[in-house]
């Protein structure tokens, strides 16, 4: 059930993780594509940030993104500058895995506005496009980490972020909703001590034993005895937030919710790993406009996706700067 707004001006941007939709013509794929629909509908998003949309090409993904928009009634195509042709906001995928921005239609996204990260620089890919919300124009955008390399994963958030800050609309305020594949190292003030302490609660992993999948997100070190010690590795997390891409769950100090964990099929949660890996970040101006989180974690969304969607709400006269 879609919840109320609190503000008749704001603007509902979330993000999700559709688990490898269009992947197949089966019935079961046309069951899972059906989920996938209702879910979105209930979000009551504005715009939406989706990420795992499956096909062996750039053209057969567009199509299928455009479809999508369809059946939910939402929007994709980005006018082109002096009326020339529009542009699916799509974002490349290398590896059959697309990334792309839905709005709805009493949204006008700004001509030729729509960037995504070059063919190959990104494991995945990232898209963002500029929309006006009530006069003010707003990026938003979409982007889906590698779920191997922790050093590679590193790397790559360093490189969104210099994409992010270069070419048209680098200084407007931004929105962009991500599978991260990595824990986030957003610290806030802890009200008793008025240290600045870590937002996530605790250790996803700290209670788990050791397993070769680890190495795609623990760090560790031996013991004189050789024994293994291992915890989070928060250095991907940390270079978005350093550079100043914040985690708008932190920012409102909502409550911790994993975003994943549920599904059978998942290799860390069948171990009892729940994670927050699905998050949308900001950058600092937009923090005063920030109104509420969610993450929506009903029976229907654990069944469609390996993945919870993540919804804020924002009030763009209200973004500062």
């Amino acid at each position: 059930m879609t919840q109320p707004r609190t503000s008749g001006s704001s603007v509902r941007f979330a993000t999700y993780n559709l688990l490898d939709l269009f992947e197949s013509d089966s019935e079961a794929e046309q069951a899972h594509y059906e989920k996938v629909r209702e879910v979105i509908g209930g979000l009551g998003a504005d715009v939406l940030a989706v990420q795992e949309i499956r096909a062996p090409q750039a053209d057969a993904a567009r199509a299928r993104l455009r479809q999508l928009a369809a059946d939910v009634g939402m929007k994709c195509v980005v006018p082109g500058p002096d009326d020339g042709p529009g542009r699916t906001a799509l974002a490349y995928g290398s590896r059959g895995y697309y990334c792309g921005l839905l709005w709805r239609p009493e949204l006008e996204p700004v001509p030729g506005s729509f960037r995504e990260s070059p063919a190959g620089r990104l494991w995945h890919g990232a898209g963002w496009l500029t929309l006006d919300a009530g006069g003010v124009r707003v990026r938003h955008g979409t982007f889906h980490a590698t779920p191997f390399g922790r050093r590679l994963r590193a790397d790559q958030n360093e490189l969104l972020l210099a994409m992010l800050r270069g070419g048209p609309g680098r200084t407007l305020p931004l929105l962009i909703g991500a599978d991260w594949n990595t824990e986030s190292a957003d610290r806030i003030e802890d009200s008793e001590t008025g240290h600045q302490v870590l937002y996530e609660p605790a250790d996803p992993f700290a209670d788990v034993d050791w397993f070769e999948g680890l190495i795609h997100q623990c760090d560790w070190e031996y013991d004189w005895r050789g024994r293994r010690r291992h915890w989070a590795d928060r250095r991907p997390g940390d270079i978005l937030f350093s550079g100043g891409l914040l985690d708008a769950a932190a920012a409102l100090r909502a409550p911790w919710q994993p975003t994943v964990g549920h599904f059978r099929a998942d290799g860390y949660g069948s171990r009892g790993i729940r994670r927050r890996i699905d998050a949308i970040r900001v950058t600092r101006g937009v923090v005063p406009a920030l109104r509420s989180y969610r993450v929506d974690d009903s029976d229907l969304a654990r069944a469609a996706s390996d993945h919870l969607p993540v919804t804020v709400e924002y009030v763009p006269a209200d973004i500062a700067g």
